[in-house]
């Protein structure tokens, strides 16, 4: 059970995807052009790029309305969220949600079940145990981690049906945000589709949702960074087909972290352990179809480690890219069964020099 260091105020996921795609100059009577809009929200940066539909100034208004309504939906650093009212209300009595939080937990429980519990969102009560969601992250006190591991499992949350959820713990706290930046990819995709979009690229902390092609025909192209620790080693490149809708998620752990006695411990919390994952996969991108789902297998399939990752990623049919740490501070390539059938001629492996 995992949980990448979460919030929206603060460094949400040390993702590592950027879009690659170049802007096209508007040229003579009366070429497409791309439209780019860029802004800040949930701690990081988000940038649109669409062509069609609507013009700057109206997509940039929805965006900041629909990522404002999400902040107050999932915030963990809002008082006044939907998500912060549950986590602080004790009641064990079924408590009325929207429903679009409801098929966030559900979602949530699902790849919990599916990963062997590795993704579970209730994992908050270790993240502020650590201080993950200070500026001062730290070793806990054996007696503060096991306190913090009693209250975590997201068995204890039980949906009772589309609209209430209730606490079988009074102190069950949820950290929604390995799913929320993926969720949030898609709901500006869909603001960009609403207003008439049907090309474009959404990003934001570095997860990102394409569909179509850019006006002059060319696909997007999505750089999947390499997480080796020199920092310089370029990484490939993602061709997004243009038929359907694609999200391409990262999850790593090799950039929030701190160093204690000599030993690194990064931000991905193991909820059954209680601490830091602590083994070789760096970093993980998963391709699929639906962005919540596929950020929350990133963060999951990250939490598992590169054997159980990569066994668990073939038997859900998962795309998945496994970067795998060497000693030497390298950094390994493997890809799933299910990427290298479908997304395999798709990836451009960097050219060195």
């Amino acid at each position: 059970m995992m949980w990448s260091m979460t919030s929206w105020l603060r460094c949400v996921r040390t993702a590592a995807i950027a879009p690659i795609a170049a802007l096209v100059v508007a040229c003579s009577s009366p070429p497409p052009v791309t439209q780019t809009i860029t802004g800040v929200a949930q701690g990081t940066t988000y940038s649109l790029q669409w062509s069609g539909g609507g013009t700057e100034p109206v997509i940039a208004a929805a965006a900041e309305d629909e990522l404002a309504r999400i902040d107050t939906l999932l915030s963990n650093y809002r008082s006044d969220s939907i998500l912060e009212q549950f986590n602080v209300n004790t009641s064990l009595l079924p408590i009325e949600l929207p429903s679009e939080l409801i098929g966030l937990f559900r979602l949530a429980k699902d790849v919990h079940e599916a990963s062997n519990g590795c993704f579970d969102p209730t994992v908050r009560p270790l993240v502020q145990a650590w201080g993950f969601d200070t500026d001062h992250p730290a070793i806990p006190s054996p007696s503060a981690l096991e306190e913090a591991r009693a209250l975590v499992s997201i068995d204890r949350l039980e949906l009772v049906d589309e609209t209430h959820a209730r606490k079988t713990v009074p102190q069950l706290a949820l950290d929604m945000a390995s799913i929320g930046q993926g969720y949030s990819a898609h709901r500006l995709a869909v603001v960009l589709e609403e207003h008439g979009s049907e090309a474009y690229l959404a990003e934001i902390g570095g997860e990102i949702v394409a569909r179509g092609a850019k006006p002059d025909g060319t696909p997007w192209r999505i750089g999947v960074e390499h997480p080796s620790s020199t920092e310089l080693t370029p990484g490939p490149a993602l061709t997004i087909p243009p038929e359907t809708r694609t999200a391409v998620i990262t999850s790593g752990a090799y950039r929030h972290y701190f160093d204690d006695g000599g030993r690194r411990f990064g931000h991905v919390i193991d909820a059954r352990t209680g601490w830091p994952i602590d083994h070789s996969l760096l970093a993980v991108t998963v391709v699929g179809r639906d962005a919540a789902m596929t950020a929350a297998w990133a963060t999951a399939l990250l939490c598992l480690g590169p054997q159980d990752a990569a066994a668990i990623a073939d038997r859900e049919r998962l795309a998945a890219l496994l970067w795998i740490g060497n000693d030497d501070g390298s950094a390994t390539l493997n890809r799933s069964a299910a990427f290298e059938s479908e997304w395999q001629t798709l990836l451009e492996e960097p050219t060195l020099r």
